[in-house]
């Protein structure tokens, strides 16, 4: 126990010297439910980053050797670079891991006392690490049958040499939830460029194919699944398209599959809200987070079919080279703890999925965090009208506006409908957009969207990780206003990004306004108050089938693992 005050009282000295902080007695409960392998749920604005600083430090001044993953690759490189000095204070090494960085840079990095990587970025390296023979795992993994699921992600390797993954030991995560929950729906799968072949032109007779059905007559599209199912009718009418076609073209499951996926790139996804096209080439944007995710392709084609559809360079053909998931990862490393400000809720999954309890750690100071009524709008233009009018009073008032959107297509319509009501004679007051296509830009915007009379715009990129600072006039003011205009498929999103204002015990205030109503909805939608519990029985019956995906993840990962490690032997 000496041993334990000796080095609190060494931590709290270097926290004052190399960070002017003093880490609060609520910073100190999380660490140590970090250290003691618990998930900690901690407010927003409680200082998460310093509690799992202080937890590394314990674990790292121990002898252990530490992973802090972060939900992106923006967060990794923010934390280690504010945290440097405060490590290097205490005689230990800590280094940033990310896609910016070569093959050799992130070998290199591994070995720090602690190391701040994206989630994904961890994997995939411990992926290159497999294919390259430094894993237990047997050869005959990479043969392992991908699954059809067309959300399933890959990353090829960017360069030849694999990072070499430090020993699993301890592994502490920010924003668990996301990690843990949200980026678990989906395998992940490495892929290695495969030879070339007729691939690319079976792909574009799929999309020509899926140009000539109709949607409702001959296809019915599943937004939610993001998943598209030809009807009989269609079915048909594909078999009489095929019918001069290549003899592979009257496969039926062959023809159907290939169409389905073009369907999907076709109608399903969109470019800003799904992807980018940057410089000539596809970039996907993370449906978690907002960001770029570089690197990142869809599987089984799909990602060709986009690059078709936009009139991009398809990449080069890819085969699967190794995959796994978030819940068998995770489960190679002795020690785990993680954080978030939305975590009890789902506790029962988390223990369920990962074994890890969820201790909750009061706030330091009460929360002064206001509510405002939900509102309901028959359309999106007349909550756009709506919201310029409320963003431009508060704004008047001298207080920054976060405004939260779904995507780039919505957060330009409404930075268009601030545009015009500036040219019709409305005060201008300073605007600003954050979303994927100002990703280089995200720590400037974020440092000025708690100025006086701010608006910001932003899409999920300011929902985590996102600490805005309240200038002093704008505290007097009321602080932030949060106006949530976002459709997100869980609770907790929601409030992660209501917890971007009052936070630390400063003012602040949310409203959450949304449109119209699920169709099954309509019936309840005119009954007041009831179409807020319609909207919530909605959220949670997509949160449900997100857990029924995790654990169907999980148990078919488990069964091919069991089928491997029986091959193993005889490889």
């Amino acid at each position: 126990m000496d041993t334990n005050a000796a080095l609190k009282t060494r931590l709290d000295a270097t926290c004052r010297e190399a960070l002017g902080l003093v880490p609060r007695p609520n910073q100190w409960l999380a660490a140590q439910a970090l250290v003691d392998g618990r998930l900690a749920e901690l407010a927003t604005g409680e200082g998460k980053t310093l509690a799992l600083a202080l937890a590394a430090a314990l674990l790292a001044l121990r002898g252990r050797s530490v992973h802090l993953l972060t939900a992106n690759d923006y967060l990794a490189t923010r934390d280690a670079g504010q945290l440097h000095g405060w490590y290097a204070r205490l005689g230990l090494r800590v280094a940033a891991v990310s896609a910016e960085h070569t093959a050799a840079g992130r070998g290199a990095a591994y070995p720090a006392d602690g190391g701040d990587v994206g989630g994904r970025g961890l994997v995939f390296d411990s992926l290159r690490d497999q294919v390259a023979g430094r894993s237990a795992w047997s050869a005959s993994a990479r043969d392992a049958r991908l699954s059809a699921h067309a959300r399933a992600l890959t990353q090829t390797p960017d360069d030849d040499a694999a990072a070499t993954v430090s020993a699993f030991d301890a592994a502490l995560i920010d924003e668990a939830d996301s990690i843990l929950l949200d980026e678990a729906v989906m395998p992940l799968v490495l892929a290695r460029h495969g030879e070339a072949g007729e691939r690319l032109s079976q792909l574009g007779t799929a999309l020509d194919l899926a140009a000539r059905l109709q949607p409702g007559r001959d296809f019915q599209l599943q937004p939610v699944a993001r998943d598209a199912a030809l009807t009989p009718a269609g079915a048909q009418r594909l078999d009489t398209l095929c019918t001069r076609l290549a003899r592979l073209w009257r496969h039926r499951l062959h023809r159907e599959e290939l169409v389905r996926l073009a369907l999907v790139a076709t109608h399903l996804l969109q470019p800003q809200r799904d992807y980018l096209v940057r410089h000539g080439q596809l970039r996907l944007i993370d449906p978690v987070t907002g960001r770029i995710a570089t690197g990142r392709m869809w599987s089984n084609g799909l990602h060709e079919l986009v690059c078709l559809k936009e009139g991009c360079p398809p990449p080069p053909p890819t085969e699967s080279a190794a995959r796994t998931t978030y819940s068998h990862f995770l489960r190679r490393y002795r020690l785990i703890g993680g954080t978030s400000a939305t975590l009890h809720d789902q506790r029962h999954e988390l223990h369920r999925l990962y074994g890890l309890r969820v201790t909750r750690i009061p706030p330091h100071a009460p929360p002064r965090r206001e509510r405002g009524p939900n509102r309901w709008f028959a359309d999106e233009a007349a909550r756009g009208r709506a919201v310029v009018e409320r963003a431009l009073a508060l704004a008047r008032l001298g207080r920054p506006v976060l405004i939260g959107t779904d995507g780039v297509p919505q957060s330009l319509q409404l930075v268009a409908a601030f545009e015009a009501a500036f040219a019709a004679g409305a005060a201008p007051m300073p605007l600003q957009c954050l979303d994927a296509r100002q990703d280089a830009l995200e720590a400037t915007l974020i440092s000025e969207a708690g100025q006086p009379g701010r608006i910001t715009v932003a899409t999920r990129m300011a929902g985590r990780g996102v600490d805005i600072r309240l200038h002093p006039r704008a505290a007097q003011a009321g602080g932030l206003h949060v106006l949530n205009c976002q459709d997100n498929p869980a609770r907790r999103l929601d409030e992660q990004l209501f917890g971007r204002c009052a936070r630390q015990g400063d003012p602040g205030s949310v409203e959450h306004w949304r449109v119209g109503a699920p169709r099954s909805l309509y019936a309840v939608s005119a009954l007041g108050a009831w179409r807020d519990v319609a909207w919530r029985l909605r959220q949670r019956a997509r949160e449900a089938r997100a857990a029924d995906e995790r654990r169907r993840l999980r148990l078919g990962d488990d069964l091919v693992r069991q089928r491997l490690d029986r091959l193993a032997p005889g490889d």
